[in-house]
């Protein structure tokens, strides 16, 4: 389907880097995501896509441990039935997410896609390689948090302290090379709902040009 494969290739891009901000070892246990993604299976969360296509997220309730990292799993379901997978953690005190590099899922990407506790002006920096049709490049983000009490309309209805956080992607093939700018992705999460929305404007070389976004219609939560 256009926006999962196109939104899993993007977010690719973006994230598929482990941090490299500080020097201390990762910590491979799961302290808990339900701050700020909800982990009842009772729970789903649905989305209509600027491409028109509209989808259903829900946790599997099932968690998965790759590279000894335990993750809460959850997926996303297409009206036409595709399933994407989606890896959720939080170790060391930040929010992260395990990214599927190829397709057959054999290689995985650890990434931080948010601070533990955001805060307005909070920014983070990753390093990292992506391969992509066989060409290896240096990859960078430069994180910032825009927000913490943004106002999002969901049919009528206002959400509130919505945490907005801005990450820009960097790239080049060479290490001697000056760094490209690739485009930002603007993802928003409301404590205790999860995500919100999210926003991508990618033009990295002649692998990916994609606008896109999408955001939340309709949800179920169970504490």
């Amino acid at each position: 389907m256009k926006k999962t494969i196109g939104c899993s290739i993007i977010t690719l891009l973006l994230l598929s880097m482990v941090n490299s901000s500080c020097g201390k070892k990762d910590n491979s246990k799961n302290e808990g995501i339900n701050e700020f993604i909800p982990t009842n299976t009772t729970n789903w969360w649905r989305y209509e896509a600027s491409d028109g296509t509209n989808f259903k997220r829900y946790y599997t309730g099932r968690d998965t441990i790759i590279d000894n990292f335990d993750f809460n799993l959850y997926e996303q379901i297409s009206d036409g039935g595709v399933i994407v997978k989606e890896f959720y953690g939080k170790f060391e005190g930040n929010y992260y997410s395990l990214i599927k590099v190829n397709d057959e899922g054999t290689v995985f990407m650890k990434a931080q896609i948010l601070p533990g506790t955001p805060k307005l002006g909070d920014t983070w920096e990753s390093l990292g390689n992506i391969t992509y049709n066989g060409i290896n490049f240096y990859a960078k983000t430069v994180g910032e948090v825009l927000s913490t009490d943004d106002v999002i309309n969901m049919n009528g209805t206002n959400l509130d302290n919505i945490v907005v956080a801005k990450n820009r992607l960097y790239a080049k093939i060479s290490p001697t090379d000056p760094w490209e700018d690739c485009g930002t992705v603007i993802q928003k999460f409301k404590k205790g709902l999860g995500f919100v929305a999210e926003e991508y404007d990618f033009h990295v070389g002649t692998f990916v040009d994609k606008v896109y976004s999408y955001n939340i219609t309709d949800y179920h939560i169970e504490k």
